[in-house]
C-alpha cells in the first residue's frame, strides 16, 4: 500500500503536489462541526462522531475541488476556481449520485 502511494506521489506535478500537501494539512475545526451536528440532531455529538464528520466533510470538499479543476480544464479556464466552476462540479457530482438528493423523507408513523 505504501509503495503504491509513493509511486503515485512520484508522478505528481509540482502543482498537484502542492494541492496534495495543502489537502493533507487542512482540517475542519472539531468544535464548529460539533456545534453543527448538535444543532441538526438536537443531541450533543460525541467526539468520535465529530471526527468522522470532519473526515467526510474533508473528502467532500476534496471531491468538489477536484471536479471543479476538471470543469476548468474542459472550459479552458485558468487561475483560481470560480463559483461557476463549483456549481458545475456540484451538479456533476449530484447527477452522478455522489451527493444525496435532498427530498422529503416519508414518515413511518402518523
Amino acid at each position: 500500500m505504501q509503495i503504491e502511494s509513493r509511486n503515485v506521489l512520484a508522478l505528481f506535478t509540482d502543482e498537484q503536489m502542492n494541492r496534495y500537501e495543502s489537502f493533507r494539512r487542512s482540517a475542519f475545526q472539531r468544535s464548529t462541526v460539533r456545534k453543527i451536528l448538535t444543532s441538526i440532531t438536537g443531541n450533543p455529538a460525541s467526539l468520535p462522531m465529530t471526527i468522522v464528520m470532519c473526515g467526510i466533510a474533508k473528502l467532500f470538499v476534496g471531491d468538489l475541488v477536484e471536479t471543479s479543476r476538471i470543469v476548468m480544464s474542459e472550459r479552458g479556464d485558468t487561475g483560481p476556481i470560480q463559483p461557476v466552476h463549483l456549481r458545475e462540479a456540484y451538479e456533476r457530482l449530484r447527477s452522478a449520485r455522489q451527493i444525496p438528493i435532498r427530498g422529503r423523507v416519508p414518515r413511518l408513523f402518523r
